[in-house]
């Protein structure tokens, strides 16, 4: 099982980047059929194949993903997507 980690800074204060991530979540489950759910101030989400979480603070966004073995070939380029997807959401 691969594990993908990313880290953001951010100047949108804690409600702000939580909105944020409530909506890109909203976008995992329309786009990837994605469960989610808040904890506190994690959103944790799942779908086949891959799980993970997201850590909202009022400065910083922390991203784990645990990736299955059918995905984890694919690493890099899911990697790649969420950094952008991130930092698309975060400076929008």
């Amino acid at each position: 099982m691969a594990t993908i980690k990313v880290t953001r800074e951010h100047s949108l204060g804690t409600d702000k980047a939580h909105d944020t991530v409530e909506n890109l979540a909203k976008k995992l489950k329309k786009d990837l059929d994605a469960d989610y759910h808040w904890e506190g101030s994690t959103l944790k989400f799942s779908r086949s194949g891959a799980s993970g979480e997201i850590q909202v603070s009022d400065d910083k966004v922390q991203v784990e993903v645990k990736l299955g073995m059918l995905l984890t070939p694919l690493k890099g380029s899911i990697q790649k997507t969420i950094e952008d997807e991130i930092d698309g959401y975060l400076n929008a």
